[in-house]
């Protein structure tokens, strides 16, 4: 079996891999690998080495790691080698092979131009962070813990 990881970053901001999400969603309905998963650096869920596991233990004897970067930085070139290093000790029996960063690829100018065509004022620049709120967890890392935003947890501010 063959499986695609999208591995990025991560935050600290609840809902930050939303976008995320939503691509490993449409290429899971494109079929081209038997999975699609989702996996992180640091603070976002699921870890890497989670997504790894469970893919691995449902079959995928070849995994193919993209980097949700736009360049090749410290990121791709030493955190990601130093984790997959970790992941081949565990599953040595499993091929992993890397994809570029997203660099050049000429699709991101259609999602440039996608992206200045939907161009808000700055009133409602925040939005995103409303966005983000819907998929709270309540972690006291994350922005937005504690404030008014933060569905979960009482803000300091909030009239009890």
């Amino acid at each position: 079996m063959d499986a695609l990881v999208l591995f990025s970053h991560g935050s600290l901001l609840c809902g930050a891999g939303e976008a995320l999400d939503a691509h490993a969603e449409r290429l899971r309905a494109r079929g081209d690998f038997d999975r699609v998963e989702v996996g992180y650096l640091n603070y976002s869920e699921p870890p890497f080495l989670d997504t790894v596991a469970r893919i691995v233990e449902a079959g995928a004897k070849r995994i193919v790691v993209v980097p949700y970067f736009l360049v090749a930085g410290y990121f791709v070139t030493s955190s990601l080698p130093k984790i997959l290093n970790e992941a081949r000790a565990i599953y040595p029996e499993v091929e992993f092979i890397v994809a570029d960063a997203l660099r050049h690829d000429a699709g991101l100018a259609d999602a440039l131009l996608d992206a200045a065509h939907s161009a808000r004022p700055a009133a409602q620049w925040r939005e995103p962070l409303a966005r983000a709120a819907a998929a709270c967890r309540p972690s006291p890392q994350c922005p937005l813990y504690g404030t008014s935003a933060c569905p979960k947890v009482p803000s300091p501010e909030a009239p009890t």
